[in-house]
């Protein structure tokens, strides 16, 4: 890469991995909200759903905006709006102002994923790999934070906990202002080969296109399982394991078992990276959440140790299928539309993933923390079949990704 390149990629990866942390501090603390407001799993998860619903709300315009405006005003809305946010949910007074709070949070990291996405295949020639790294970097964000706001909100309270996340948003904010983020021109066209001349991306069917509906259909039941998982992991984790450790209470403990199992995302989000640069993607696309199934199923049966063991080959999985499936997305299409085709992508996707929060809280309250990861594997199942009528489509290869 070059070195306006690797500033590219180095700027998104720690903003990646902050704006999956914004998500994750809520269910880390999910034990203590009980607790303080007397309320029960499901209507945790329905708080959790408002969160990840508005996140996923504002991707559609967030995408669109990027496409006019440009990224560095989005980058600043976002990040400097998330900072800002995030102390107004530390001195919320009550359980309502409290899930306002979280929402207008959703509603301004809505705008990340279709910024980055864009962001970084009109700027990085090899994005495929970039993606990769961009996606590793996000799960160093979801293995640190549970770790991280889990031992503060222990010892100091969740506001506190709140209010130490928001300094990196500043951080990232000033440092966006030295980027340069204009697309380079010979990107520009770099993806037109694998565009029709009736798919124009003036177009509005040229956004509807089969292999790019399956693609958000992958992402959507991929982001139903992950978002479902990842809010109740942490709790799962501190309820369904009888670990020990340098005398942490269980809020502590089952972030730092959380921290673990997102941990290995770092290498699945990479090793996604490296095989979305190889040849016949859509076939890894199949095979990927169909190895993954079974270890989600086992998830309801097990504990301590076999539920770690479980967890982390499921997480390791689950993480591959989002580089390969971003950078499908970017094959598909081409620069002009690919702020619009990415804002589709990530707001069906968030939409649709945020209803698993309280999906899962109901079969929690009702069934008990083992069920939930059962209640997800049904997910996986469609992805599986989404994925096998994907492989089955001819496209024009952009020999530019691949690696002989």
């Amino acid at each position: 890469m070059q070195r306006d390149e690797k500033i590219i990629v180095a700027l998104t990866g720690c903003s990646h991995a902050l704006s999956h942390g914004y998500l994750l501090i809520f269910p880390t603390v999910l034990l203590l909200l009980q607790k303080e407001f007397s309320i029960g799993y499901f209507e945790l998860g329905v708080i959790g759903n408002i969160m990840t619903f508005m996140y996923g709300l504002g991707a559609l315009p967030g995408g669109m905006i990027y496409n006019y405006l440009g990224p560095k005003k989005l980058y600043l809305f976002c990040f400097l709006g998330s900072a800002i946010t995030v102390i107004l949910v530390v001195i919320s007074s009550g359980l309502f102002l409290f899930t306002v709070g979280l929402a207008l949070l959703g509603v301004l990291g809505s705008t990340y994923h279709p910024l980055a996405n864009s962001l970084i295949t009109s700027k990085v020639r090899g994005y495929g790999q970039a993606l990769g790294i961009h996606g590793a970097a996000g799960n160093v964000g979801l293995a640190l934070t549970p770790f991280i706001i889990g031992l503060i909100a222990s010892y100091l309270g969740w506001r506190r906990a709140f209010l130490c996340s928001a300094f990196p948003g500043i951080i990232l904010s000033i440092w966006s202002c030295f980027v340069d983020m204009s697309p380079k021109e010979a990107l520009r066209t770099v993806d037109k080969p694998a565009m029709t001349e009736k798919s124009a991306p003036r177009r509005l069917k040229a956004y509807f296109s089969p292999p790019l509906v399956l693609l958000y259909l992958t992402n959507m039941f991929q982001g139903f399982s992950f978002n479902g998982s990842l809010i109740f992991l942490p709790a799962c984790m501190s309820k369904r394991t009888s670990f020990h450790l340098f005398s942490l209470d269980s809020v502590a403990l089952g972030g730092m078992l959380s921290a673990i199992v997102l941990g290995v995302g770092v290498l699945g989000q990479y090793g996604g990276g490296i095989l979305a640069q190889r040849s016949r993607l859509e076939r890894k696309m199949l095979l990927i959440p169909s190895l993954s199934f079974p270890f989600i199923v086992a998830m309801s049966f097990t504990t301590d140790l076999l539920l770690l063991i479980f967890a982390l080959i499921f997480f390791f999985l689950n993480f591959f299928l989002q580089p390969m499936n971003n950078t499908l997305l970017a094959q598909y299409t081409a620069v002009e539309m690919r702020g619009t085709a990415f804002g589709i992508y990530f707001f069906l996707s968030f939409v649709f993933g945020s209803l698993a929060s309280s999906f899962c809280g109901f079969i929690a309250e009702h069934f008990g923390l083992e069920w939930v990861f059962m209640g997800l594997s049904s997910s996986v199942l469609l992805l599986i079949f989404t994925a096998f009528f994907l492989q089955k489509i001819e496209r024009p290869t952009d020999k530019s990704l691949q690696i002989s």
